[in-house]
């Protein structure tokens, strides 16, 4: 059987997924070679996301997709905190807390039961009076709540920061990145990858890992007729210049979110549309979330709303992942297909990826998130 000449591992998108596994194979020592279509890094739904990181626990998992989201969970605050002393960048992760929010009794009911589940799993959320809630987010209206829980481990960071801090501790590490480097195609023998065949020349690697977000399923149909069922799922948010300490806590009712920085600014989001490959605002959307983030804070009337932007996200049919070997292949693999859970999921995925290149057992089962399922 023919092998590829380089030790390599080759990533296949630089988005904060391949970012991830770029930085976890660097910290094992191994060498990584990271190919973005795009002229800069990470600017598709990793820069776009709200940075929402929801609790998990992965020590009551009931599933791996949820050991999956605890593992995740618990090796953020360490990240943050090594991605700052390695790169001097600021992600603005924090523990701010989420409120969950209710308007109408049947979205109440189901907020407790969901409420209840956390409980369950060892994940501290409590419900919060009329009286508490006004107490610790006084530009709120608690009469119009039927419900309001208190998740204090709910955390944040800020997507640009975080993926660029992600990016510089790569190169420093060793990361080549090339960028504007679209892969055309692969070239394979005896169920091997043996190169590609890129806009910016040949790239040889050892094992190769598809990491393009919602652009994975076209990649990998140059070198498989399996369906990942991979599709773009446009989100479009909005930023409003707010005072410092508006409001304290993430702010979530049911799909949508306000969520506050530490320099004051909110932001709010999102929607969930199927248009392919087509980013970009809409008048429609961008007036729809406006008026939802008044609904929760009236407050804001008063402050200017000074950004807006999309991003298409990796859906997939089950809301699951793909992360796994490409069956058939023996050096392609796949970690795509996070959805809205792309920089929460993207450290325990970094490492359930790392063990699986580097051979080795890992503490969550892969067969989970396969590539056929």
């Amino acid at each position: 059987m023919n092998q590829p000449n380089s030790n390599e591992v080759i990533l296949i998108g630089g988005g904060v997924i391949g970012l991830s596994i770029a930085y976890e194979l660097t910290c094992r020592g191994q060498q990584v070679r990271i190919l973005e279509r795009g002229n800069q890094i990470a600017r598709e739904a990793s820069w776009a996301g709200a940075g929402i990181l929801p609790p998990a626990n992965p020590d009551s998992a009931l599933n791996p997709c949820e050991k999956l989201r605890g593992i995740s969970h618990r090796l953020h605050p360490q990240w943050a905190k090594r991605l700052q002393q390695e790169s001097g960048i600021d992600t603005g992760f924090r523990q701010c807390g989420g409120i969950y929010l209710a308007k109408k009794p049947g979205e109440a009911a189901s907020l407790a039961g969901y409420i209840s589940m956390l409980n369950e799993e060892g994940i501290e959320a409590s419900f919060l009076s009329k009286d508490k809630l006004l107490a610790i987010e006084p530009t709120l209206d608690p009469d119009q709540f039927q419900a309001a829980y208190l998740l204090p481990d709910e955390m944040t960071l800020r997507n640009p920061r975080h993926v660029k801090a992600l990016a510089k501790a790569c190169e420093l590490r060793g990361v080549r990145i090339d960028t504007q480097c679209e892969v055309l195609d692969f070239e394979s023998s005896d169920g091997i990858i043996t190169g590609l065949r890129t806009t910016a020349g040949p790239v040889t690697g050892g094992q190769y890992c598809i990491t393009s977000g919602a652009w994975s399923s076209e990649l990998l149909k140059q070198v498989t007729a399996i369906p990942t069922g991979i599709v773009p799922i446009r989100g479009q948010m909005i930023l409003f210049e707010a005072s410092k300490s508006l409001i304290h806590h993430i702010l979530s009712e049911g799909s949508r979110y306000l969520v506050p920085r530490a320099d004051g600014k909110v932001l709010a989001g999102s929607c969930e549309e199927e248009v392919g490959f087509q980013k970009g605002t809409t008048p429609e959307i961008l007036n729809q979330l406006a008026d939802f983030a008044y609904s929760l804070v009236p407050a804001l009337k008063e402050h200017e709303i000074t950004m807006s932007w999309s991003g298409l996200r990796p859906g997939s049919f089950d809301g699951m992942p793909y992360i796994g070997k490409i069956p058939n292949i023996d050096n392609l693999f796949m970690a795509s297909g996070h959805f809205r859970s792309g920089i929460h999921l993207s450290t325990g995925t970094a490492v359930l990826m790392a063990d699986l290149l580097e051979g080795k057992d890992s503490e969550i089962s892969v067969e989970h998130f396969g590539i056929i399922r």
